[in-house]
């Protein structure tokens, strides 16, 4: 996946400094930023490769400058300022001392061009899904789609899609009117989308994204593998997801088909070797269908001691990711399911 190419040119050179490395720890995988010390340097620079020019706050000639040099400016600012005849489509400004995503964002929604309608026959697009399933161990199904993407986001660009009812996973989201999976499932539908449109239904964590939960459960359910199927394809070809995360909770039609296509499927059970009555059913279905195969790219993970003392699923993530859920996910270290057992 090529980057973004981004200049970055303001006079508070220790506030710079912080941005940059905070900005590059968390979105190395997505752009490539380019640091200028002083305006003169970004002027002699052949600055029509960048898609967008960050700065701080310079004089409104100044700003006319930059506006000729790039495509699109972001100036990060202690004081809200009017564009004073600047293009508003070309200059933006925006708090200075506020969250690296949340200026993330903005660079996304700036980048966002209009884009034409979906076609339900583009094939896969090289990426990865991997499922994330319980039928005991529900409650923990989000801290460990967390773990597993904040360790592949470490490398690649990881996005979750939360099918669980009242997961929590948006729990930090702005306000009840935020959009989300519904909005995304009815673009899918009608066709009618735009890139600005879909990364308002998306959120970020430090190394990876996902998409904002449905308001209205009831969603889930009336999904069917061929929305979901549109939908993964729609993310991976126009937002560049390398993986993508599927919470799976209520059923839906063709469920089990979607779990199916995932390379890889986490099935969380208990720590203690009982048997769940829940689960042998599950694979007696597998066995009668003749989903062996499938089977085998089944990997059940015990929950931890002591992770029930936990209320909150992020304290979890931080927890595991160190433990032996962590080292699993770390060194790919897999143990194959054959009907009711672990090998």
């Amino acid at each position: 996946m090529s980057k973004t190419k981004l200049a970055i040119c303001m006079e508070d050179l220790e506030y710079q400094m912080r941005f940059v490395n905070c900005f590059m720890n968390h979105y190395n995988h997505q752009y490539e930023l380019h640091v200028f010390t002083n305006k003169e340097q970004l002027t002699e620079a052949d600055s029509k490769e960048y898609a967008v020019i960050i700065t701080g706050e310079y004089s409104t000639a100044e700003m006319a400058d930059f506006v000729e040099k790039g495509k699109i400016i972001v100036c990060l600012t202690e004081n809200f300022r009017e564009n004073q005849g600047l293009p508003e489509e070309k200059i933006i400004y925006t708090e200075k001392y506020q969250e690296v995503y949340r200026i993330a964002e903005i660079l996304e929604r700036l980048l966002a061009d209009q884009v034409g309608g979906y076609s339900r026959e583009a094939g896969k697009n090289g990426h990865t899904c991997i499922g994330i399933y319980s039928l005991s161990q529900e409650r923990f199904q989000v801290p460990f789609a967390a773990l597993t993407a904040k360790i592949l986001g470490e490398k690649q660009k990881v996005l979750v899609i939360d099918l669980q009812q009242y997961s929590g996973l948006g729990d930090l989201e702005d306000g009840i009117n935020s959009m989300g999976l519904e909005d995304l499932l009815s673009a899918v539908t009608t066709g009618n989308y735009s890139r600005s449109r879909m990364v308002e239904c998306i959120r970020h964590e430090a190394e990876w994204d996902y998409v904002c939960a449905t308001q209205n459960n009831q969603c889930l359910a009336e999904g069917t593998k061929d929305l979901y199927d549109a939908l993964i394809d729609l993310m991976v070809r126009e937002l560049e997801y390398q993986t993508i995360i599927l919470n799976f909770g209520s059923s839906f039609l063709g469920q089990l088909e979607l779990l199916e296509e995932c390379q890889t499927v986490y099935l969380l059970c208990e720590k203690q070797e009982v048997e769940n009555w829940r689960e042998t059913a599950f694979f007696q279905i597998l066995l009668r269908q003749g989903k062996t195969e499938f089977m085998q790219r089944i990997q059940k993970v015990a929950i931890p001691a002591g992770s029930n003392q936990e209320s909150a699923w992020r304290v979890l993530v931080e927890k595991w990711n160190w433990g032996v859920l962590g080292e699993m996910l770390r060194n790919g270290k897999e143990r194959k399911m054959t009907y009711g057992a672990v090998m």
